[in-house]
């Protein structure tokens, strides 16, 4: 039997009645969250794979730790470039280990969950995994024989849009190496974009999703990596069955 496991990405909650072009960050989370539970209420976990806050601050935390109370799922938080460590560890972590990043078992399947977040900040925006974060993932990489999904914030790919491109994993080259050596990795899974997706490298699948909350306009030559639009908002619903994950990708109002 399939393991469900629901991916959420870019949620961008901001302060109370603070909108972003126009729409509210927070109730779209609700109502995705509301979506999610009418319709995949046998989900086994929920990832939100980063840009939990739109300005990372302690009360923006504070309002996601509201919303999260009542929903039925087991809950993974990532970072983005819109996070704030501290200010996430203060309201959601009592982790003595400096990175939000882990791995967990899904049946036979391990999905490894990455943080990109770029605390040095040289290139706004973009993400960076550091010689500990690195050697972390290639340890847990090589941790047993079974398949293996990787979630990460940051697209390691270039997607075509030039200004996103500027600010993706900054070593996301050599990171999709890595993986597609380990010749165990089913799919590679980011957010960042906010738009669906598909590329590959060297044989292994890389998918992007869209936010729950505002999209990016297919706009591929813009150097502007901050346009938005108002466009369905969306989430992934990932079926793992140990051979041959499924990514489905829905849409909801």
């Amino acid at each position: 039997m399939s393991k469900k496991i629901l991916l959420m990405t870019d949620i961008h909650i901001t302060n109370h009645d603070i909108n972003i072009i126009g729409l509210n960050p927070a109730l779209r989370f609700r109502h995705c969250l509301e979506h999610a539970s009418s319709y995949h209420a046998d989900a086994s976990h929920l990832f939100i794979m980063g840009d939990l806050t739109h300005n990372g601050s302690y009360d923006e935390y504070k309002i996601l730790e509201r919303l999260l109370k009542n929903q039925p799922f087991p809950v993974t938080l990532m970072l983005g470039n819109h996070d704030n460590r501290s200010a996430f560890s203060a309201v959601f972590s009592n982790r003595a280990e400096p990175f939000q990043h882990g791995s967990q078992n899904f049946g036979k399947t391990k999905i490894i969950h990455l943080d990109t977040l770029d605390d040095s900040v040289k290139n706004r925006g973009s993400g960076l995994m550091c010689m500990q974060r690195m050697h972390w993932f290639e340890y847990n990489l090589g941790l047993g024989d079974g398949p293996i999904l990787v979630l990460s914030h940051h697209h390691m790919l270039n997607s075509g849009f030039d200004g996103l491109d500027k600010i993706r994993l900054l070593n996301g080259n050599k990171i999709a190496g890595i993986i597609a050596a380990s010749g165990r990795c089913k799919m590679v899974i980011n957010g960042h974009i906010h738009r669906t997706i598909f590329s590959s490298y060297k044989g292994v699948p890389h998918a992007t999703l869209k936010s729950t909350c505002h999209q990016t306009p297919l706009l591929l030559s813009s150097n502007d990596p901050e346009l938005a639009v108002d466009e369905p908002g969306g989430y992934g619903v990932l079926l793992l069955d140990g051979d041959t994950p499924i990514l489905h990708h829905v849409d909801f109002n």
